[in-house]
């Protein structure tokens, strides 16, 4: 259960707090135009208290079930992380397009009962790429963004995924992303791209760049990138240096640098690889926590002393519950101990 006085500083933040809020630097989020319930809660009484970053956790998308969502969330809560991120085809939220009133009214309950921020990974269908079903794509988005604004969930994170050669489809991509950002500025909620080990990092940074909207800004995965850099040769620090003016979220995954080519070269296959076996081996994508794999998370940390963004650990929660805290804990510890080395 939440305290009595979390209760009465939302109220109260609600109420009088200025509509003009900052996510991250020079990124400005005007929700002057909305009713105070669709406000999202971005910030909670020891975040605006303290210069402590915002530790958060992905929910594993099992938890479709009630009992599970709130065991979670609760585990989370008590190993001391701020934030959590809800991958939103978890529950059945949005049914041929169209948003599932019940499921939504139901986690509207829920969520508040934990002293959590909510961000948003979105469904794994959605491909801004599919020209011949271009519609549904965009009717998911924009329920899915709507989702986040009815829930108070920011930003909602998208999937770049891998360039196709085709122009056409490269300037629709391109579009359809200018007009979702659009959509969601109206509504408070920050869209954030995200890098796969499948494409090299440049390519995202070049594609926000492009389209240079105050309301698109980059998700950084550190374990797709690990490997990335890793298959396609580049360098894994320049390709964050390279990132952080657009950087607004962050994915804390870990691994052990192997690529899995069968990622590429054969996804049925691949998929159908156990992850205990993946794990054992070190092989490709394995989600490991922060600080479990070969990530130079300290170096890493260094670069971001003026980032204000969440530090999202995404990794498999169940394979390693034991550790919550002490995740949580390394995670924060590693930040503000290399925040000050990195300012000597």
């Amino acid at each position: 259960m939440r305290p009595a006085c979390f209760d009465v500083w939302n109220f109260c933040f609600h109420s009088i707090a200025p509509r003009n809020l900052y996510v991250n630097r020079g990124i400005e989020k005007n929700f002057s135009s909305l009713p105070a319930f669709q406000l999202p809660v971005l910030f909670h009484p020891e975040q605006m208290m303290s210069n402590s970053p915002v530790i958060g956790i992905n929910l594993p998308n099992t938890c479709v079930d009630p009992d599970s969502t709130r065991r979670f969330l609760g585990l989370f809560s008590e190993a001391g992380f701020n934030a959590a991120e809800l991958c939103l085809d978890t529950w059945p939220l949005i049914l041929d397009g169209e948003i599932c009133t019940p499921w939504l009214e139901w986690l509207e309950k829920l969520l508040p009962q934990y002293p959590l921020r909510y961000s948003a990974h979105i469904g794994r269908g959605l491909n801004l790429r599919d020209m011949e079903r271009r519609e549904k794509h965009a009717q998911v988005l924009r329920s899915s963004i709507d989702i986040c604004a009815r829930l108070g969930m920011s930003p909602l994170v998208l999937h770049y995924e891998v360039q196709s050669r085709n122009q056409a489809v490269e300037r629709y991509f391109l579009e359809a992303h200018r007009e979702a950002a659009e959509y969601a500025q109206a509504r408070g909620v920050l869209l954030v791209v995200e890098n796969i080990e499948v494409e090299l990092v440049d390519p995202v940074i070049d594609f926000i760049a492009r389209i240079d909207h105050p309301n698109l800004r980059m998700a950084f995965d550190t374990g797709h990138a690990f490997l990335a850099a890793r298959y396609f040769k580049f360098d894994f620090m320049d390709a964050f240096r390279n990132a952080l003016p657009w950087l607004a979220h962050l994915h804390l995954s870990d691994n052990t640098g192997v690529f899995e080519e069968l990622r590429i070269t054969n996804r049925p296959a691949y998929d159908s690889l156990p992850m205990g076996y993946r794990i054992e081996f070190g092989r490709g994508d394995i989600h490991l926590p922060p600080y479990f794999g070969k990530i130079p998370y300290d170096e890493l940390f260094s670069q971001l002393d003026s980032y204000e963004g969440m530090f999202v650990c995404e990794y498999y929660v169940e394979r390693f519950l034991p550790f919550l805290a002490k995740v949580q804990t390394s995670v924060r510890e590693g930040i503000l101990k290399n925040r000050k080395l990195a300012k000597i």
